[in-house]
């Protein structure tokens, strides 16, 4: 029994069109580059995690604890870098229907997102003032470290932050 089974067409010119167009208006800044060292450094500690668990069958104990710092340290600079450009998730379907009432609704995430920061940079600065004595369980450095590096992005995050949502408020008084 022979099967007529039609191969579809890959259209390559498009695919390639659609990908120049999505990326025309990238561009890669300097923090773009820590960023990717980060994101490096968690990659080398979770490779050497898995090549000693699973190739050695003894696993080095600081790679745990490195590979969760560190991507705690990357998820805030990420963070950062979204709100920078804009490219956090966001609902598409508020943007359709506030209309007219879209730029208070703006106003209002830019305040929460102020609002969250200062929080998170206030319980970071509790939390050194905490555990300033602790040391990390299986690395030689101070627990504060990460919680000084959370704060400052979180500070960044802020400013970042305050900044766009004068930015927008002057946009709504103008207008």
């Amino acid at each position: 029994m022979a099967q007529n089974t039609m191969v579809p067409e890959i259209d390559f010119d498009a695919i390639s069109a659609e990908d120049e167009a999505h990326f025309a208006g990238f561009r890669i800044s300097l923090a773009d580059y820590a960023l990717l060292a980060i994101f490096l450094a968690l990659f080398l500690v979770v490779f050497v995690q898995f090549f000693t668990r699973y190739v050695l069958n003894d696993s080095i104990s600081w790679t745990e604890e490195a590979a969760r710092y560190l991507l705690v340290i990357l998820a805030f600079a990420g963070a950062v870098r979204c709100q920078i450009t804009g490219s956090h998730i966001v609902l598409e379907f508020v943007d359709k229907y506030y209309g007219r009432k879209l730029g208070l609704v703006h106003v209002f995430s830019l305040l929460c997102t102020v609002v969250l920061f200062t929080i998170l940079l206030w319980s970071a600065w509790e939390l050194i003032q905490r555990t300033s004595f602790q040391r990390m369980v299986s690395l030689p450095f101070p627990k504060y470290y990460l919680h000084a590096a959370v704060m400052a992005l979180a500070g960044v995050n802020a400013v970042v932050a305050a900044m766009q949502l004068m930015l927008r408020v002057r946009q709504m008084i103008r207008s």
